[in-house]
């Protein structure tokens, strides 16, 4: 059977559009001049995308038996003609690879369009051998769309007498948006940064607009190791829209493209182009913005937002550091680089809000994962600070680091403020959820927490929340957040934690070699315990885990590390850590009195004056909650 991309009328790949039936090649709608041989060769490339096609193919195609060429040098003319055309470089190439000695091979993605009446015709067969199927190479692919037209013509031709309904129109708070790492699709690798650059850029200008809900980036970012069909990761970001696109260099000017996706559907619904100088940052930040809010938003049905709340910046080194430093890893070697760029970059242009962000998350990454210590952790909380006073919309993380340096009441009025001034945004419901969860309020927590994912489903930072429901017991529940990463060292420590809860050693076993790759320092102790070591070797976990300085950056941490105490019987130890726990602010009550792994220790004189501890930690934050809420009341 002829396959839907063989019987294509359109295809799309970059800047360009072949039009199989007018025999045309064309670059942003203007006709791009290519002879017939070259143009049936690009016909042949593009039907067979992503595969290697032989020269005898391309000569059989290109002259038939009996004619009497040089084949090789003719077929070497054909090829520099399409080159020249798509202005691919065969040394560098974006869209035509070589392959010595065998053929040729097109690696960019490509959309198509097809012919109704071949894809019509043959849906069901079709639909049998594609049902389940994942997706192609494509970037996009618009076959099945006149599948679902045949079906929609049969439903319609039913009368509707099943009881089918035409679906209630998507109201603008509906919508929502992920932004796709974009393609670098001939730019180089000096400008290879702008893949993730462009797509933050986009996401922080659209984060500004209330009536449209936008995944954070970092729930798209997986998406930038290879090309993605964005109905595929539509589906699985749960979305309504995606923006894709791709830049490449030609003639010293930047071109960027930009497609708006209706996953609904499956198709593009806007479409925009975008040149600039690629010494010119701000202006392409400034157009992407224009483009965004002026054109894919209506493309929507989500009214226009106004460009005053999008964070401007006004230099460009400052501008080109800050996007560099968002591709930097979160290692510690790579973010000391990451830091140096943004303290550069604020230096330059103290006015942009994006660039405090990113530098306030570096610094605390250094802060918690690396060696900067407390001044590393007051600077973040002064970037965060600039931040806040230079975009009051934009969420205030600082909480969370507020929260672990044992400022609950800070931290809550931080959060409270945020969430009133903002109920729809995830992010606000996780933060407080945060707060409520180290005052041990974990029925609140968790009902915090499930706002926030059902508003921003599939963002991984909301993974935290396994640990509300784990401490209450409800492991089902807890897993529906570890699945937002699990492939993660974190992860893996709460599946291990759940593992120990329910008695399955060889679980926790299992899962304890993915827990010490993420630097948890209680999993040596516990494996060593679970294989039966000696005391020596025993007494020697138990001190580093009371040494370790990452533990006692974060009071749940210190909580954690007492339930693995308590469960390897190291009673004395675990109860120093429980201390430290709920005297940097986590008020563990009443997850202290069930939890099962502290069992070791509740019988000691010890625990009941902790839990008192915990309790009055408890009432303290009641006390205050109560206090600012009255506050609130009277005005």
């Amino acid at each position: 059977m002829q396959s839907a991309a063989a019987s294509a009328k359109i295809y799309r790949f970059g800047l360009f559009e072949a039009n199989v039936a007018l025999g045309t090649l064309s670059r942003s709608g203007i006709r791009v001049k290519l002879q017939d041989q070259p143009f049936r060769v690009l016909i042949v490339l593009l039907e067979r995308a992503g595969e290697i096609v032989n020269r005898d193919e391309l000569r059989q195609k290109l002259w038939p038996d009996g004619t009497y060429v040089d084949f090789d040098g003719s077929l070497n003319a054909v090829l520099k003609k399409l080159r020249a055309a798509i202005d691919d470089d065969p040394d560098n190439p974006r869209f035509i690879q070589t392959i010595p000695r065998r053929g040729y091979r097109f690696i960019a993605p490509v959309s198509f369009e097809p012919d109704p009446s071949s894809v019509v015709a043959t849906a069901p067969e079709e639909a049998r051998r594609t049902s389940g199927a994942a997706a192609g190479p494509a970037l996009w692919q618009n076959q099945w769309i006149w599948v679902s037209l045949a079906i929609i013509i049969v439903l319609m031709s039913l009368g509707w007498k099943f009881g089918l309904k035409r679906p209630r129109a998507d109201t603008a708070s509906q919508r929502v948006i992920a932004v796709l790492p974009f393609q670098n699709e001939g730019a180089g690798p000096d400008l290879d940064y702008l893949r993730y650059a462009i797509a933050n850029d986009l996401v922080t200008d659209l984060s500004h607009t209330d009536s449209v809900s936008v995944r954070p980036f970092a729930s798209t970012s997986r998406y930038g190791s290879q090309p993605v069909d964005p109905a595929t990761a539509g589906a699985e970001l749960r979305v309504t829209h995606v923006v894709a696109g791709g830049f490449l260099l030609a003639k010293n000017e930047l071109a960027v493209t930009l497609e708006l996706v209706d996953i609904a559907k499956n198709q593009p619904v806007w479409k925009e182009e975008v040149k600039v100088s690629p010494q010119n940052l701000v202006q392409l930040h400034e157009k992407l913005a224009e483009r965004a809010l002026r054109g894919l938003l209506p493309a929507m049905n989500v009214p226009q937002a106004s460009a005053d709340r999008v964070p401007t910046p006004t230099n460009e080194e400052a501008l080109e550091l800050f996007l560099h430093s968002i591709t930097v890893p979160l290692d510690p070697g790579p973010n000391q680089t990451a830091i140096q760029q943004l303290e550069r970059s604020v230096s330059l242009d103290s006015h942009y809000a994006p660039a405090w962000g990113e530098l306030g998350w570096r610094y605390y990454i250094d802060y918690h994962y690396g060696n900067g210590g407390e001044l590393t952790v007051a600077k973040a909380l002064d970037a965060y600070k600039h931040e806040s006073e230079l975009d009051p919309d934009w969420p205030q993380v600082s909480t969370t680091i507020r929260v672990e340096q044992g400022d609950l009441e800070g931290a809550h009025d931080q959060a409270a403020a945020f969430l009133q001034k903002h109920p729809n945004t995830s992010l606000a419901h996780y933060a407080m959820s945060y707060v409520l969860r180290y005052a041990g309020l974990l029925d609140e927590a968790g009902k915090q927490c499930d706002k926030a994912l059902a508003i921003d489903p599939g963002f991984n930072v909301f993974r935290s929340c396994a640990t509300v429901f784990t401490l209450q017991g409800d492991y089902q529940h807890a897993r529906t957040y570890i699945r937002l990463d699990e492939n993660s060292g974190v992860a893996a420590m709460f599946r291990t934690m759940i593992a120990l809860r329910t008695g399955d050693t060889k679980g926790a076993l299992a899962e304890s070699s993915g827990v010490s790759q993420s630097g948890y320092q209680f999993v040596k102790l516990l494996r060593l315990y679970l294989n039966h070591a000696t005391e020596a070797e025993l007494s020697i976990a138990e001190a580093e885990i009371e040494a370790d300085p990452r533990s006692s950056r974060d009071a749940e941490e210190l909580y954690r590390n007492a339930e693995i105490l308590s469960f390897c019987r190291r009673p004395d130890a675990a109860l120093r850590e429980l201390q430290k726990a709920i005297h940097g602010s986590y008020c563990a009550y009443p997850a202290m009195d069930k939890d099962p792994l502290l069992g070791a220790i509740r019988s000691r004189p010890e625990f009941a004056a902790l839990r008192e501890a915990a309790i009055q930690c408890q009432q303290n934050f009641l006390a205050h909650r109560w206090q600012v809420d009255s506050a609130s009341a009277a005005k």
